[in-house]
Formats: C-alpha cells, structure tokens, sequence
C-alpha cells in the first residue's frame, strides 16, 4: 500500500504549512524570538529529550537520574590512608577553627571539664562521660606525636562495660563539644581496596583537641613596654619614682638554679648507689629519717631522667608519703610507669611533652591511692605477703602430716621382729 498523502485543501496539510515556517524561525536567529512558546519548542526539538521522556528504560534515561542522584547527595570521602593516617596534613586537616590539637592527654582531660557543656550536662551523664573519657585515654593506640588515639569499641565494651550505643553516643557527644575529631573512619575488611593487600577491620582514628589559646591585641596606639621603665616625671611629687617591671620577663630562681646544680654534681660524681633500691626509709629518728628520704629521692632521680629537672627536696616531698609507708625505690619507679591493680603500662614517659614535672609525678603516685586515702600495695609488699602466705601454707601442710600420721600409729600395731614372731610361735605349738 502506498503511504497516505494528505490533501491539499485538509486540515493536517493547513498544520504542516504551520509548523515548518516556525522551525524554520526558531533555527534562524535573526528571527528567534524568547517567548516561552518558543522557548518549550526549542527544549522539546533538542535530541534525546523526546525518547527521554517518552522511554524511561532508555539509554538516556538512566544515566541522567544517576546524574541528578549524585548532584543531590554527595558522596562519602575515602578513608585516609592507613600510612598517612597519622601525619600532620591528614591531623591538620580536620582541626575545626579555634581548636588545635591537644598538648598533652592530662591537659585534654582538663579541658574536657572546662567545657561549658559538660559543665551544665547533667549529673549522671557528666560522671559516664568523664569515666569515658578516661577509658579512652587509658586505652592502647596512643600516638603522643600527633595527638591522635584509636579506640577499640571491643576492648571498651569488655573491660569497661560501656554498651556500644553508649560509646556512639559518647563519642558524638565529644565531636559536638569539640574535643575529638575524625582523621580517619573506621572500615571493616569487607571494604578495604583489594590493592593495599590487608584483609583485616581497620579503627577509627580520632585527634585529641583543645581550645587554642586566643592572642590579646593590645588596642592602643602606645607601644607596649619590653623592659623596665620608669613613671613619668612629677606624676607624683610626694613620691619617689620608682620602676615598673609588669611588662618585664620574669627571671629563673637562684634558689632553684643552684638545687639543679647541686644535684647534677651530685649524680655525675656518684660511684656506688646513694640508697638501697630494695630498701625502706624508716629510721628511728626524725633526723635520720630526713637524710635517708633525701637520699633515696637522689637515687630516684639518677635512675629516672625526666626528675633531675627539679630539685631533690622537691621529689622527697611528693615521694615522703609513700616511703613512709613502706614504699620502695624500685616500687616507686614501677608506680611511676605502671598502673595500680593492672599489667598496663603507660604509653609515655615524662621525657616529652612535659611542662610540670612535679605535678606530672604527682598525678602518676596519686594513682597508687585508694579513695578513703589509704594507699595500694606496692610490688615489694605484694611479695613480701606471698612470701609469708607460702611459708604459712608449708607450715600448715607439715603439721597437718605429722597430725594425720599420729592419728594413724594409734590403730596400727607395731611390727615384731623375727625373735618375738619364733618366740610366739614356739609357745603356741608346745
């Protein structure tokens, strides 16, 4: 059949004649007017749309909906990786503004009840938090170099008892009060890139913040002073002018200089230990008791660096409590880097990142101190008491032997010799 033709007189061939001069228009730009006929006849002419919106299973179709989908909902950044996970520009990064990465995990601690948020949080949750947060520093996975720790959701739910919507919540808490951030997302093996060759679950990497201190700007035109100067003349003329030294730097202590060298002469010319380390303090005098402390605190600072940097008198008076419980040299050393009750160790020494080591060696002792203020066991005293329960138990066993053998000999007649058997039986045949 041929195809139909419309006639010249019909209506359709009245439409053609219509449509073929505005395509005609619309391609001329000399003739293209903006209207919005014009422009939906332009949108609907352009190749694709028609197919698009007539077919959703097309080509088209598909490819710009996904295209639509990923301008909407932007896509999740890629974990850092896991050898750059700890460097400054992977820290520094995530660092929020007005925050810097914290100087020390005791001055984080310190910042966390600082915070307005804790501080008005309620009773219960400001006592799970602060638990929380001590669990999260005592934990493995420190780095003191970058600040940056690795919580193990396991371990805090084993050993601490903290359920994991806890730990969620927790740690959300902290993001949102501005004392953690995310360097790196955890990521279980099942996501891990096949390239890197682990096939093993991979932590999450928080960075340990704390408020950067804010610069005061001194808003005068009137330079601040870097030196002593003095009143400007006739201010008073009662008085004598005399300097003013507020702006000044302060100076060190003479007194303090002149401990640290005596106690650095005193440890470069040592030959032999200054005290026992397996020995106690305890003297029958107070005077004798003074000098015994003083030497021990000088051993202990010979055989721990970071405390040569204070004087002597100052170790033996945060050490004087605890060696005149009986404490040890050696104990002490322990306490310094151990915690009570555990077989954790800590995961720094106060050689780096110290500013106060007096109250850095305060705070490792006051560990060793129960809450009615009683003091733990120290390593030396643990042995001794099992020393003594082994020796009770021996003793114990011994006469319970020799119990249970006389006990015995009571119901067992003793044995006769070869004369008194003969002896009996002779009597018995006669």
């Amino acid at each position: 059949m041929s195809p139909m033709v419309p006639e010249p007189g019909s209506a359709s061939t009245a439409a053609c004649a219509s449509v073929a001069p505005q395509k005609t228009a619309e391609r001329d730009p000399e003739k293209l007017h903006l209207t919005p006929e014009n422009v939906a006849a332009l949108g609907a002419g352009l190749p694709g749309t028609e197919d698009t919106a007539a077919d959703p299973d097309s080509p088209a179709g598909p490819s710009k909906r996904r295209a639509g989908r990923r301008g909407k909902h932007k896509s999740k950044p890629r974990r850092v990786r896991k050898a750059k996970e700890r460097s400054n520009r992977a820290v520094w990064s995530v660092v929020p503004a007005g925050h810097r990465p914290a100087r020390h995990i005791i001055r984080w601690l310190r910042s966390i009840q600082e915070l307005a948020e804790f501080q008005l949080a309620r009773k219960d949750l400001k006592a799970n938090i602060w638990r929380f947060a001590n669990a999260v520093a005592q934990g493995p996975g420190f780095d003191p170099a970058s600040m940056t720790i690795m919580p193990i959701w396991q371990r805090l739910q084993e050993r601490y008892g903290f359920p994991a919507k806890s730990i969620s919540n927790y740690f959300r808490r902290l993001r949102d009060w501005g004392a953690l951030a995310v360097v790196a997302t955890g990521r279980t093996a099942e996501f891990t890139p096949k390239s890197s060759g682990r096939t093993e679950n991979e932590a999450a990497i928080y960075v340990l913040l704390e408020k950067a201190e804010e610069e005061v700007v001194e808003k005068s035109s009137v330079p601040v002073p870097t030196r002593a100067v003095n009143n400007p003349p006739h201010a008073r003329g009662d008085e004598a002018s005399k300097p003013i030294n507020d702006a000044a730097s302060p100076h060190a202590s003479s007194k303090r200089a002149a401990q640290r060298r005596e106690v650095n002469h005193q440890l470069l010319n040592r030959t032999e230990p200054l005290w026992d380390p397996n020995a106690t303090t305890n003297a029958p005098t107070k005077r004798g008791r003074r000098e015994a402390e003083r030497l021990a605190s000088l051993e202990l600072q010979f055989r721990s660096f970071p405390l040569q940097r204070i004087s002597t008198p100052h170790v033996a008076a945060i050490c004087r409590p605890f060696l005149r419980a009986g404490w040890t040299i050696k104990d002490i050393l322990h306490a310094i880097d151990w915690r009570p009750n555990t077989d954790a160790k800590y995961h720094h020494d106060g050689a780096n990142g110290v500013e106060n080591t007096g109250a850095w060696l305060a705070f490792r002792l006051g560990k060793w101190v129960r809450h009615d203020g009683d003091f733990y066991r120290s390593p030396s005293q643990k042995r001794a008491a099992e020393r003594i329960q082994k020796i009770a138990e021996r003793r114990a066993a011994v006469e319970r032997r020799q119990r249970e053998l006389a006990e015995r000999s009571q119901f067992v007649s003793p044995a006769l010799s070869w004369r008194e058997r003969v002896a009996q039986v002779q009597s018995a045949t006669a």
